[in-house]
């Protein structure tokens, strides 16, 4: 009987946190709008990669699927291949199935700008208050300050 209890209370527990992530999942499921992006340099400052304004929208759907565009604001179209090579280094996008696990956000990276994210997990850290959500990425090699090691944070507030 004992047994019983145990593995009656083991399964409510994983339920209960299964049932408290897909109730985050479905609290961030929509629109998101990038208020604002910056990255600590481990051992340095902090810089704004794409400046002070950077464009960007997260999507997050009801069946758990995630997508991330940052793009720099000032972006022009291409006439050559130079402004091409600019623009790629100016745009940051994933996409990919996403898991919360208390306040670990985990993209499983289908699609990336530059194939270089493509088939790796994304673990970041959320804050969910109401319409506003930041995002923090653990210390990491950076994807934009090549060489350098950093800590990047993104604030988002929700679209309607």
């Amino acid at each position: 009987m004992m047994r019983l209890g145990v593995l009656v209370a083991v399964c409510f527990c994983f339920q209960s946190g299964f049932a408290l992530a897909e109730d985050i999942a479905g609290r961030l499921a929509g629109s998101w709008k990038l208020t604002s992006w910056t990255i600590q340099i481990i051992g340095g400052d902090a810089t704004e990669p794409f400046g002070p304004k950077p464009k960007g929208r997260a999507v997050f759907t009801p069946d758990g699927f995630s997508a991330f565009m940052i793009a720099r604001p000032d972006r022009k179209p291409a006439t050559n291949d130079a402004d091409s090579a600019a623009l790629l280094k100016s745009l940051m996008v994933y996409t990919g199935k996403f898991t919360i696990d208390g306040d670990k956000l985990t993209t499983d990276v289908d699609l990336s700008w530059n194939e270089l994210l493509t088939g790796t997990s994304q673990v970041r850290f959320f804050k969910l208050e109401g319409d506003k959500l930041s995002i923090r990425t653990a210390e990491q090699a950076s994807a934009v300050l090549p060489g350098k090691r950093v800590v990047g944070t993104l604030n988002w507030e929700r679209e309607r």
